[in-house]
């Protein structure tokens, strides 16, 4: 349980963390199926230059690109939120869960000895 307005603070980032590693999971698997319906490699080198150069001749191609742009701003959120943590309490957590509460450290602790 939180013992402060701090680990309350630390704990509702925590989620806000884990909210978008499930966003990122979650779209990557949309963008897969994307991928291979228009006939591109997701993890090319030049993937982006590949869908831009096809979003006029394939509908798909620019359904994948605006997952694509999700996933990048998502990633982008994400490291402005570590940032924030830096910046505000001088330290991310090596597991996010230690925030939460909701990993296996949690539950060890928990379990009767």
């Amino acid at each position: 349980m939180a013992k402060s307005k701090r680990d309350i603070l630390k704990r509702r980032l925590g989620y806000s963390l884990t909210s978008l590693d499930r966003v990122m999971e979650h779209t990557r698997e949309l963008k897969a199926h994307f991928d291979s319906v228009v006939g591109i490699d997701g993890d090319a080198d030049d993937y982006q230059e590949q869908l831009i150069a096809l979003i006029d001749s394939n509908p798909y191609a620019k359904l994948a690109f605006l997952l694509y742009t999700g996933m990048v701003h998502a990633l982008r959120s994400q490291q402005y939120l570590e940032s924030f943590a830096l910046n505000a309490w001088g330290v991310l957590p090596d597991k996010v869960e230690r925030w939460t509460n909701t990993g296996a450290d949690y539950r060890a602790k928990k379990e009767p000895s």
